[in-house]
Order: structure tokens, then C-alpha cells, then sequence
């Protein structure tokens, strides 16, 4: 007698009664929860191809169970054409999903490639659709950015310094194809050459041609810097602990109350300088919030964008940029130096004064002394010949403010790295997101998006469960039950 589970089922069997696809989908599988928020949508109003199809010529496949398809697919990992069209034939959860609709890998390649910048409508339906149910607390949010891999190898990335190498690489190898051709009709044993002399002006054509290419390379990454060739727009990034990678810059907002993503956006700039008052004014703006304390790490210190924070009722609690020390000596660090607001001076470690000595009309100030002619202390204090000099910019008084909250908000600030960088690590290590497919920055945004809205709704089904979510879709857009 077998002592293993066995079962009775015959494959051959004819059921009188056929089981039908509903009765294997159980009430709170996800295929049912993507099926109601696909259809709470207004396609027509998100603008998405074929929400209006036209009355003659060949019938397009619904928007609304093309969306199904890559919602289902982007929350399971799923995300190329070949792989989507393979699970539309075998996959139970997908066949009740799309009503057994199997459409090629074309078909659904291109419907990602025609709506891919409207998919930002989508994400934005279900951000409104979780700050009806209060999901969003609107007061505090965590901003940061990670690299992820674009769709353009290392190899098809050049910058001046390799386009050099190759260059000299293939000049080289013309002047030896020119001097073998010389010597081609040699019939001295000595100097005869192996190949034929159409194979050499064959080889030097291609190589003249080649060198004809990196030169016009070589003037392009002159005015840009670096050039990509497969994905023009990707930039060589450092990422994965000290190594290189072509990588876009993905940069989001998380609310504090949840760690639900409330703003996305893609750059190709490797700095985060420059992004915390776009980011910030983007989710405020999405939140509907008259005032918000947004917090960031000191990628995003700079004195433009703090000000610009201060002026639109943004509280920024950023950690500052190590202080500057030209000799990398910490007791002569900046902020040892005590400025005196009321004389307008400096005050060094040594308890001498520092002097304005810039002009009225100067946005920058500068302050010198003559004493660190004479200090026994200059060489620890500073490589500058002339001494010890301080230039203070028009942001210093906004940079001393946001010092001043960071000091005060401590214990809130260590906060940051726990609600902004778990959606990164939910993103790339639990949903395996670490590149993009798509090329070009527009159709990465859209990509991103896609990223953040399958973040999303993983994080909503683990606060309220497949059936209270489905329960509150129905409610909130009216759906029947």
C-alpha cells in the first residue's frame, strides 16, 4: 500500500457538470482586486488609446483588460511581452482575469509603448482613492533616491577617455594594414604577407570607417560629456557599493503615516542636489496639504532649495554637508569658526577676527586676516598662502536656519532612513526592480510609476486585506456589488 498523498483524479475525465474558472478564483485573490480598480477607471478621461474605438476597422482590444493584464503581471514580476502572452495561455488567475483573452506579445508590447506616459493617471486614481480612506497622514514626508540599471550596457557607454583608447586602438591598426600593403607584393619569404591584399584594404576600409565614427563620437562627448548608445538619455551612475552602472536617478516622496508613495519622478542626473524642493512641492501639491516637514539626507543640502522650502511653508530637515577643512584638520573646521552678526566678523579657534573684505554690491562676502601671516597654528588651519579666507553666500542665514532645525529635530530626522527607504528595498529586493525595460526618460517615468503604483497596493492590501480593499473600491467609485 502507497504511503504517499495520492490523488483520485483521472485526467481523462469528463465532467457532467465542467468546472467553471469562478469557482477557482477565491474571494480574496488579487486577480479580483486588479479587475475592480481597472474598472473604477475612466479610460477616456486618462486619455489611454482605443477608450474610444472607432466605428470601422479592425476592433482593438479593451484599454481596460490590456491594464488588467500589466497590473497583474507588474505586481507579480512579470513584465515582458513574451512572458505576459505565455501567462494569458496557462496562468487560471489571469484566463479568469482577462475572460480567456490571449492576446500576442505584440499587441501588449504596444500597448505599453502608446500609453506609457498616461499611466501617471493611474498611480494618480489610486493615490486619490487611498487619501479618501485617510491613508496619508499629509504632515510628514521622507524624500531619497536610488539608481536603477537603464537598458544600455557599460560597453555601449563612452566617454572621452575610452573614445581615446579605441581611437588610438584603430589608427594603430590602419598603419599596419598601410604598411602590410606596401609589402604585399614582396617575394621576399622574409617580409611576405599571410593575407591578400583585397583582405587588407578590405580590413582598412573598415577600420577608416570605424575611425570616421568614434571622431564624430568624440565631438558629441565633448559638448554632452558621455554618450550612450543604446539608450541615449541613461547616464553613467555610481551605485551597488562603489561600482558603475547606465542608471537613471529614481527619486520618491513617502508619506510618514503608512510609507505609502505619494510622488515619483526619474532624472538622469546622478546628484540628488537640485530635487528636494521639485519633490517636495510635488507631493505637497498631491497631498492637498497647506504645510509639510519633509525630511532628506545631505545629498539634497543646498541653499537654493532649502530657501525655496522656506518660501513656499515646506519645513526641510536636512543633514548638513560635512564642514569643509582644506587641511582635514577637525579643529579648524568651518563651524569653529564663530561669526559675530552685530561687527560682521569672523572669530577663528585662535581668537582672531576675520574681516569683511568684499565689496557692498557683492552677493558673496568674503572674510580675511592678517594675522594668520604670523600664526604659529596656519599650516593646521589652512594650505592658502594668504591665509585663512571664509566666503559666506547669499544662502549662509538660510543654511544656519536649517542647521538649527536639524539640531532641534534629531531624534525626527532618524526617522528618515525607516519610511523612505523601505519602499526601495520592497522595490528592488521583494519585487526584484532593479532596471528598467524601456528606453528613453519619458518611458522610464512611465515605468517608475508603474513600480511605485505595484508598491502601492502591495502596501494597502497589507493594511486593509483583499476583501475590505475590494469592499472600499466598490464604495468609494460606486461600483455594483
Amino acid at each position: 500500500m502507497s504511503r504517499y498523498v495520492t490523488s483520485n483524479t483521472d485526467r481523462n475525465q469528463i465532467n457532467l457538470i465542467p468546472v467553471s474558472l469562478e469557482e477557482l478564483i477565491s474571494e480574496d485573490n488579487l486577480a479580483r482586486v486588479i479587475d475592480i480598480f481597472a474598472d473604477s477607471l475612466d479610460f477616456a478621461k486618462m486619455e489611454f488609446q482605443y477608450a474610444k474605438p472607432k466605428a470601422t476597422g479592425r476592433k482593438p482590444y479593451n484599454p481596460a483588460d490590456m491594464l488588467k493584464l500589466y497590473l497583474y503581471g507588474y505586481f507579480n514580476g512579470i513584465r515582458t511581452s513574451r512572458k505576459l502572452e505565455t501567462e494569458c495561455k496557462r496562468n487560471i488567475e489571469l484566463m479568469w482575469l482577462l475572460k480567456e483573452l490571449k492576446p500576442d506579445y505584440r499587441t501588449i508590447a504596444d500597448f505599453r509603448k502608446d500609453n506609457i506616459t498616461v499611466l501617471k493617471h493611474v498611480f494618480t486614481h489610486f493615490f486619490l482613492f487611498c487619501h479618501e480612506l485617510g491613508l496619508y497622514g499629509k504632515e510628514m514626508i521622507a524624500i531619497d533616491g536610488s539608481k536603477f540599471r537603464a537598458n544600455n550596457a557599460r560597453k555601449k557607454n563612452l566617454t572621452k577617455g575610452k573614445v581615446t583608447k579605441m581611437l588610438a586602438h584603430f589608427e594603430q591598426s590602419a598603419e599596419q594594414y598601410l604598411e602590410l600593403l606596401e609589402h604585399s607584393e614582396d617575394t621576399d619569404e622574409t617580409t611576405a604577407v599571410t593575407c591578400s591584399k583585397e583582405d587588407l584594404q578590405l580590413k582598412l576600409a573598415k577600420a577608416t570607417q570605424r575611425i570616421n565614427e568614434l571622431s564624430q563620437l568624440k565631438d558629441q562627448i565633448e559638448a554632452q560629456g558621455e554618450i550612450s548608445l543604446t539608450d541615449p538619455e541613461a547616464r553613467l551612475m555610481g551605485a551597488n557599493n562603489m561600482g558603475f552602472d547606465v542608471a537613471y536617478n529614481m527619486q520618491i516622496a513617502v508619506d510618514a503615516k503608512n510609507h505609502l508613495i505619494a510622488a515619483v519622478d526619474v532624472t538622469n542626473n546622478p546628484a540628488d542636489q537640485g530635487q528636494l524642493y521639485q519633490m517636495a512641492s510635488q507631493a505637497k501639491q498631491e497631498l492637498g496639504a497647506t504645510d509639510i516637514t519633509v525630511l532628506a539626507d545631505k545629498g539634497y543640502y543646498t541653499g537654493e532649495c532649502l530657501k525655496q522650502c522656506e518660501q513656499n511653508q515646506i519645513t526641510a530637515i536636512v543633514s548638513k554637508q560635512n564642514p569643509p577643512s582644506s587641511t582635514g584638520n577637525p579643529a579648524y573646521t568651518l563651524d569653529k569658526f564663530k561669526y559675530d552678526k552685530d561687527n560682521d566678523w569672523y572669530i577663528c579657534p585662535q581668537e582672531q577676527r576675520l574681516y569683511n573684505v568684499s565689496r557692498e554690491d557683492s552677493k558673496d562676502k568674503l572674510y580675511h586676516s592678517k594675522a594668520c601671516k604670523t600664526c604659529v597654528h596656519k599650516e593646521e588651519c589652512t594650505k592658502n598662502k594668504r591665509g585663512r579666507q571664509i566666503i559666506r553666500g547669499e544662502y549662509h542665514e538660510v543654511m544656519a536656519r536649517a542647521d538649527e532645525r536639524l539640531a532641534q529635530n534629531v531624534a525626527l530626522y532618524k526617522q528618515r532612513q525607516m519610511i523612505v527607504e523601505h519602499p526601495f528595498g520592497t522595490i528592488k529586493r521583494a519585487m526584484g526592480y532593479t532596471h528598467f525595460l524601456l528606453r528613453g526618460i519619458e518611458k522610464v517615468r512611465g515605468e517608475a510609476v508603474m513600480h511605485c503604483l505595484m508598491y502601492n497596493l502591495k502596501r494597502v492590501l497589507k493594511l486593509l486585506g483583499p476583501e475590505n480593499l475590494i469592499t472600499s473600491i466598490r464604495r468609494i467609485a460606486a461600483l455594483p456589488v
